[in-house]
């Protein structure tokens, strides 16, 4: 019955978003979206005569999909159209998503009150109520449905449907082929854990120190720091300097062996299994390089310099905007971040790359392209909850807070809007009428935003640590 219901809301509230507003220019498409809406028109065309390039054909499938069907039943691929065909594939992609979850609550054993927890995490956030809707050429949630998918096999590691999934990932995004590898051939024993106080460790402090100063030659020497305003610069140092706290409270945090866990993999990984691992990556690999065309256009310094777009702009921007697009799960696993180490080491190896790349990735990357890990990170983060008493009360908070959060219910489209899209006149950036669209792209967030994010954020995870401590108190009482 708690299914239904949940199902039955969230269908509500995507209906009302795809009668909603859209990006209000270029007939619906934005960005990445004007290409992939181009592909829906001429895939059948353009895969003979010219091709895509790499990275172009790891994320292609949604939008090949999109272009057979209207081919299929002949129908007329104008911007309209394409436009309503792409939402109704994202409807499907979506229900996907929603069978996959409640597939794993089941084979978890997760009670009533977590895989309620586990549902509003997944899908009550900026980017499955907003988002994907309001710009619908997007290939994140077909990945994230894909990824629920990946997991759904992982956990009782049903090797062959894995496979076909990491297979067909690998034309939605890269990461779905990397973390579908690394699920079939890496051990999933539990990694050990510290049974008596954990000793010291002088790793956190030279990480604490390294990783800033390595970023620091990065930005200064690749991404154009120095070329920025003083004031810029000094943000960016600022920035810089937050990093060593983030890891000295997950140093406080761990509870597992990372001595004994490395002993472990290299123990128990199988030489033949990682062979075959490394060749069939190299095999895919090879066919997408095969099959793509016009890779002159890719390169490495390229790559390097965008990646910097937007990041380090403000101290811990990276989980702010996180938060922004997926919700409350950054904010709840840095509060219940020892559970979400012991839970994230019983699933193996193969979890904790995934995972950490996945953090890594979430610095330098677009915040979408973590799509298809998402449900990896949020599995984890659910059966964190699991030692803990939720009521009803808690549930209701948590789902209004994180209606409230996704920000789906705030109208995004302006004059300013349209006028910075079409001109680019960086003059409105400052403006609450653009600052409601440009929240959710760092480069384009404004101080004053960021700061209200970042108040709001922290007042949002003291109050989850107290409700934290307040649940421990019941479990123990």
């Amino acid at each position: 019955m708690r299914q239904i219901f949940l199902i039955s809301f969230l269908a509500i509230l995507v209906f009302l978003q795809i009668n909603g507003e859209k990006i209000p220019v270029n007939e619906g498409a934005y960005g990445d979206g004007v290409f992939y809406r181009d592909v829906g028109r001429f895939f059948l065309d353009d895969i003979e005569e010219s091709g895509y390039n790499l990275v172009q054909l790891t994320r292609i499938l949604p939008f090949a999909l999109l272009n057979l069907s209207f081919s299929t039943f002949h129908i007329v691929k104008d911007n309209e159209g394409l436009q309503n065909g792409m939402i109704i594939w994202q409807v499907i992609y979506l229900a996907l998503a929603l069978y996959w979850y409640f597939r794993i609550a089941k084979k978890l054993r997760l009670k009533t009150a977590i895989s309620t927890i586990g549902f509003i995490l997944m899908f009550f956030n900026y980017a499955w109520l907003k988002s994907v809707w309001y710009h619908p050429f997007s290939p994140d949630l077909f990945a994230f449905a894909l990824g629920m998918g990946q997991v759904n096999y992982f956990l009782r590691y049903e090797k062959f449907k894995l496979g076909m999934v990491s297979i067909l990932g690998a034309f939605v995004s890269p990461l779905l082929l990397l973390s579908g590898l690394l699920m079939l051939f890496l051990p999933g024993e539990k990694l050990p854990e510290y049974e008596t106080e954990r000793p010291k460790s002088l790793i956190p402090a030279l990480l604490s120190l390294f990783v800033p100063l390595f970023i620091a030659g990065i930005g200064w020497g690749v991404w154009g720091w120095g070329e920025q305003t003083w004031t810029a610069q000094l943000s960016h140092a600022i920035a810089l300097l937050a990093i060593p706290f983030l890891f000295v409270y997950g140093a406080k945090q761990n509870p597992i062996r990372w001595n004994l866990a490395w002993s472990q993999l290299k123990k128990r990984t199988k030489t033949d299994r990682l062979s075959k691992g490394i060749m069939g990556l190299a095999g895919i690999v090879l066919i997408l390089v095969m099959l793509s065309g016009k890779n002159e256009s890719l390169g490495l310094i390229r790559f390097l310099q965008e990646m910097g777009t937007g990041n380090f702009r403000f101290p811990l921007d990276f989980i702010l905007v996180n938060t922004v697009h997926w919700g409350l799960p950054a904010l709840l696993t840095l509060v219940f971040l020892h559970r979400f180490y012991q839970e994230m080491g019983k699933l193996g190896w193969a979890v904790v790359i995934i995972l950490i790349v996945g953090l890594v990735f979430s610095v330098f990357f677009k915040i979408t392209a973590l799509a298809p890990w998402i449900p990896l990170w949020l599995v984890v983060l659910t059966k964190s909850f699991r030692r803990y008493r939720w009521g009803k009360k808690d549930l209701l908070m948590l789902s209004g807070i994180s209606l409230i959060t996704s920000l789906a219910w705030l109208p995004q489209n302006t004059e300013e809007l349209l006028a910075f899209l079409e001109r680019n006149d960086s003059s409105l950036l400052n403006s609450w009428a653009l600052q409601k669209w440009a929240l959710h792209i760092p480069e384009y967030t404004a101080l004053w935003a960021y700061l209200l994010v970042f108040l709001l954020s922290a007042m949002l995870g003291y109050f989850f640590y107290l409700r934290r401590k307040r649940y421990m108190r019941q479990m123990h009482g």
